[in-house]
Parts: C-alpha cells; structure tokens; sequence
C-alpha cells in the first residue's frame, strides 16, 4: 500500500480477448492512480515515479510555444571526418551524422545557425 493522500494503488480489471468463441477474460492488473494537483482529475500511472510527479505537478504541460524560424541545409563530411551542414557560404559543424542528418530533415533553427556564425568570426578576430 502506497500511503500518501494522493497516490494510491488498486486493482484494473481489464478484458483480454482470446482466439475462439470464449468470452473476453478479465485481467487483474495492478495499476497506481495519481489525483491531480488541482484534485479534479485520477490517472492511472505506469509506475510510482510517474505518480509521485503527477501528483506533485512536477510533469511538463504542453506549451504553444512560437516555432522558430528554420533554415534548409545540406549536409557533408570533410576528409578527417569531421561533419558539418551548410546553408550558402555559411558552414556549421555538428557532433555527428546522425546531428546532420536531423538538421537535414528539420532545417536548423536561424538563431542556433547565427550564433555559429558570430562564434566563428569571434575565433577568426582573435587569431
């Protein structure tokens, strides 16, 4: 038994349909249920880590953020191996193909490549 005022286990009955004629069976699985913090709603949660953060309002809520503006990319590799995208004469190295592949399909966003852009020309003042 979990004691806290909103988190609490239980018992979920659930059908599991068999090959055949038979009827569905049902499945005793233990399940714990969160109540949200604002107690209007109980949530059935795969694991007490889950719960815990559900009841405490610690989950992350859906934000409709702007989205930012992106740039389309190619992607290359030099001959030591190191990857980068390139987006007219302006060039960016990433970690990594699998990187440069995402920023291929995704585009990178416009202020992720601007400070790339402002980071090489500080390097290139200061040599």
């Amino acid at each position: 038994m979990i004691y806290s005022p909103s988190i609490f286990d239980g018992i979920l009955y659930s059908p599991v349909f068999t090959d055949g004629p038979t009827r569905p069976l049902n499945v005793e699985v233990p399940t714990i249920y969160a109540v949200s913090p604002c107690r209007n709603e109980v949530v059935d949660c795969h694991n007490l880590a889950s719960a815990r953060a559900y009841a405490s309002g610690r989950l992350p809520t859906k934000s409709n953020a702007p989205k930012q503006t992106t740039v389309s990319v190619s992607a290359f590799v030099s001959p030591t191996g190191q990857y980068y995208v390139q987006h007219g004469n302006q060039r960016m190295d990433v970690a990594n193909a699998s990187t440069a592949r995402y920023y291929v399909k995704n585009g990178v966003p416009a202020s992720v490549l601007l400070a790339a852009s402002l980071s090489d020309l500080a390097l290139s003042l200061n040599q």
